[in-house]
């Protein structure tokens, strides 16, 4: 059978024109004469000696060792006459037939010679393609260039290209390129193995685990396609499973396939398409082996996966080496195909797709003069310019930078900009603080020492804190931790128009300086004009006997059957409420869980705007873990569409977690819905558990001693009260909080600026002349919230003249525009 493909090859190399470049080659010699043989090409010689080898061993027919050596001589032939950069990849080709020596058996001349045999046809005619280019030969088999080598036969593709051949329903393309992949199968590892004949890595040739586990998966699908080849088949895939197994690795979390056979390094798509593919072969050929051994690694992945998460992107292994935009995307899709077996796969499967949207972050930090420090959230191409120097154009991983371009050698004041665009093109930019030369020496531009202190958080307006409280005094607690918010329930039962005085005195005891979210509780909603006016007077009289009431929201939420009369009770209760209390924001309650949200959200705001009631603002409780015909918190953009759809505009939303997130997890919550667009505050389940099983979701136990998490959820608290936390896509700019310029100047005295920043931020101010030029400057950091510092310049004798302090600020972490304050003209002299 080779020796018939070697002729059909031999007969198409002829038509497409080599034959004649060898007749000329052979004329070449006989003008010649008696030249001395020319020196052997590279692997020649060791391609001949494995081929003699294997056959002294009966390893290989001499019918098809004839073959073998044609097509060696055919490549050294073409090594002599091609151009080098093509000649280059045929030695390769024929180097790696020689790197096999007394290995080679009959499998493996099958894929080596064929992979041979495909270079000299593509390289006798045309110059090297782009990286990753496949090709196939007439059976299907498929060889993928890569660069500095040659076309390489590669399993995986292949495996895949058996699949799509299935999916496809062709009959011969599968039974082909099945039966041309058996033959280059060799038996490794207790079953029958695929290699990979290059170097990657690791010593050649290897196997790798990912590749059996597909190749089991396409031969069983190709068994219920070719059903008079069925049992053979199947044969073929329970004989790449059998490989399977030895091509795993034991993690803490259980087993993790190796994806090259010589390394044990955990790739997270590896292990996730291995997972798909050994329970599609499991389930076709009934093997319990397979199925047990997919569901133990389907754990370990469940498990592992958030190693793999930088918060930003994903690494491509363990190792810590970012994943290519290419794997970042089947990441996703093959974290979608796990994510009804269990909810981490689910929420992996949004962050990851998020990540592909989201653009770099940023952070900065003090840096030496001429110098800027950053913090890059994820690997991108980075281009910074001024014009102090040169501009930088960089690929970067995540992490700190330090970008130098020295001092100017003229005195002024040099604008930084840096933009960012990472893999899935996605760019953020931001201005730093420019760099400064001022006249003289350098050391006139100087940073000050950090402030020191604890930092103290101020109230962020954009974005609150709260927690369920059981009882008023509770808030006190809720405070401690830096939580803006408490949220209180107050049941309302049917025909009720005044709470009773303990419910108003609990109400009352709430600190003013807390907000308090009042959720009003109807069991029973009122579904008449009476029960609806009973209802709104029960309320206006809470908001009016409640000072620190905010915000006041309805439950339980509607569902779908009731959205219409819960749109219209919302509408009483709001009318009852502002007519008192403008200032108390009152909207529905939506609960992410309940079964078709997106009805449920349309109808409701349809319903508000036909009573011509607004909605303040809306609390959304998210489904605990994302899945069909629910909304978890991935989802907020549907439900703040579907609502503007009926209201014209969203109102905010103020995220309500689920009772099932437990407080160790609060911490996270807090930074990640600080960051969301539309999202005006938090309310976590509990703050202190309650005594049912089932309240123990609180920072704080029954006896109200403080949780591990109650310290992380006030640290979160108050990273996003000092803007600390980091939000892709959200550029922040400060405001000072305090600002005092010098009111005067003398010639022998130190200007100084009274300053405090509303966030984390970078300062610079700079003593300058009316013209601009800059004298003296000092730069620093201040932390949001700190008391204000006094940051005295150095000093300088100063003419008699005018002058003016320069402020510019930047924000530590989001970076955007700068915030620039000037003060008043200040004359000397």
């Amino acid at each position: 059978m080779r020796a018939a493909c070697a002729a059909q090859f031999a007969a198409v190399v002829s038509v497409r024109g080599l034959a004649g470049l060898l007749l000329a080659t052979a004329a070449l010699l006989v003008v010649t004469g008696a030249a001395a043989a020319p020196p052997p090409v590279p692997g020649e010689r060791a391609a001949l000696a494995t081929v003699k080898h294997a056959v002294a061993e009966g390893r290989l027919t001499r019918a098809a060792a004839e073959v073998d050596r044609a097509e060696i001589a055919r490549a050294v032939q073409l090594a002599r006459v091609l151009p080098p950069a093509r000649r280059a990849h045929v030695e390769v080709a024929l180097e790696q037939v020689g790197a096999l020596g007394k290995g080679l058996t009959s499998p493996r001349a099958t894929a080596v010679f064929g992979q041979l045999r495909t270079n000299d046809d593509y390289f006798a005619r045309r110059p090297a393609p782009r990286n990753g280019t496949d090709i196939t030969d007439a059976d299907g088999v498929v060889y993928r260039y890569f660069p500095g080598r040659c076309f390489e036969f590669h399993p995986l593709a292949n495996v895949a290209a058996l699949n799509a051949r299935v999916a496809a329903k062709d009959v011969a393309g599968t039974q082909r390129l099945a039966a041309a992949l058996a033959a280059r199968a060799v038996p490794r590892f207790g079953g029958m193995a695929w290699e990979y004949y290059f170097p990657f890595g690791g010593s050649s040739p290897w196997v790798s685990g990912m590749a059996q586990a597909v190749g089991a998966q396409a031969f069983a699908r190709a068994a219920s396609l070719v059903t008079d080849e069925s049992a053979d088949l199947l044969g073929e895939a329970a004989a790449s499973f059998r490989a399977v197994p030895r091509l795993t690795m034991n993690l803490a979390a259980g087993p993790w396939i190796r994806l090259y056979s010589f390394s044990k390094n955990p790739v997270l798509n590896a292990q996730l398409q291995s997972v798909i593919s050994l329970q599609t072969y499991a389930k076709a050929a009934g093997d319990t082996a397979a199925a047990s051994l997919a569901a133990r690694m389907q754990q370990a992945a469940a498990a592992t996966v958030a190693r793999f998460d930088t918060g930003y992107w994903t690494y491509y292994s363990l190792a810590g080496n970012p994943s290519p935009l290419s794997y970042q995307k089947f990441v996703v899709q093959l974290l979608h195909k796990l994510a009804p077996s269990d909810a981490r796969f689910a929420q992996a499967a949004d962050r990851f797709a998020a990540y592909l949207r989201q653009p770099p972050a940023f952070k900065l930090a003090t840096a030496p003069a001429g110098s800027l420090r950053f913090w890059l959230s994820k690997p991108a191409s980075v281009n910074a310019w001024t014009p102090a120097g040169r501009s930088v154009r960089l690929s970067l991983d995540d992490g700190w930078h330090t970008f130098h371009w020295g001092e100017p050698k003229h005195p002024g004041i040099y604008a930084v900009h840096l933009t960012a665009v990472d893999y899935a093109g996605n760019h953020a930019s931001f201005e730093a603080l420019p760099i400064v030369r001022v006249p003289g020496s350098a050391h006139r531009s100087t940073s000050a020492r950090k402030p020191s202190g604890a930092p103290s958080a101020t109230t962020a307006e954009s974005f609150a804190v709260g927690a369920g409280i059981d009882e008023a005094a509770q808030a006190i607690l809720a405070g401690s931790l830096g939580m803006q918010l408490v949220r209180l329930t107050v049941p309302w039962q049917p025909g009720q128009t005044v709470p009773d005085p303990a419910t108003v005195s609990s109400l009352e005891s709430v600190p003013s300086s807390t907000g308090l979210v009042l959720e009003l509780n109807a069991a029973q909603m009122p579904d008449d004009e009476a029960g609806r006016a009973a209802l709104s007077q029960y309320a206006a009289s809470l908001a009016r006997q409640a000072p620190s009431l905010r915000d006041l929201v309805l439950t339980p939420a509607p569902s779908a059957a009731t959205a219409s009369g819960y749109a219209d009770a919302v509408a009483a209760v709001r009318a009852g409420v502002v007519a008192l209390r403008s200032d108390v924001a009152v909207g529905p309650f939506f609960d992410g869980s309940t079964a078709q949200p997106q009805r449920i959200a349309v109808d409701l705001a349809q319903e508000l705007a036909h009573d011509g009631a607004p909605a303040d603002l809306v609390v959304f409780q998210p489904a605990p873990t994302p899945g069909a015909g629910v909304w978890a918190t991935g989802d907020l953009a549907r439900l703040e569409s579907a609502l503007a759809k009926g209201l014209r505009t969203a109102p905010p939303v103020l995220l309500a977690t689920s009772p099932a997130t437990q407080a160790s997890d609060y911490a996270a919550a807090i930074e990640s819905a600080s960051c969301l667009p539309g999202v005006s505050g938090l309310l976590l389940d509990r703050l202190v558990d309650g005594a049912a099983p089932e309240s123990t979701t609180g920072l704080y136990d029954a006896t109200g001693a403080p949780k591990p998490s109650a310290a992380a959820a006030e640290q979160a608290i108050r990273a996003v009260a000092r803007g600390a936390v980091v939000c892709p896509g959200r550029a922040a700019r400060v405001t000072p909080t305090t600002l005092d310029f010098a009111e005067q100047l003398t010639q022998s005295s130190a200007a100084s600026v009274v300053l405090g920043c509303d966030r984390d931020c970078l300062y610079l101010v700079a003593l300058e002349r009316a013209d601009g030029q800059p004298l003296v400057a000092r730069r620093g950091s201040l932390n949001g919230g700190d008391p204000a510092q006094t940051i005295t310049l150095p000093k300088r004798t100063l003419r008699s003249g005018g002058y003016r302090l320069d402020l510019r600020l930047v924000s530590r972490v989001g970076p955007g525009v700068l915030t620039r304050r000037l003060s008043p003209l200040l004359t000397v002299g």
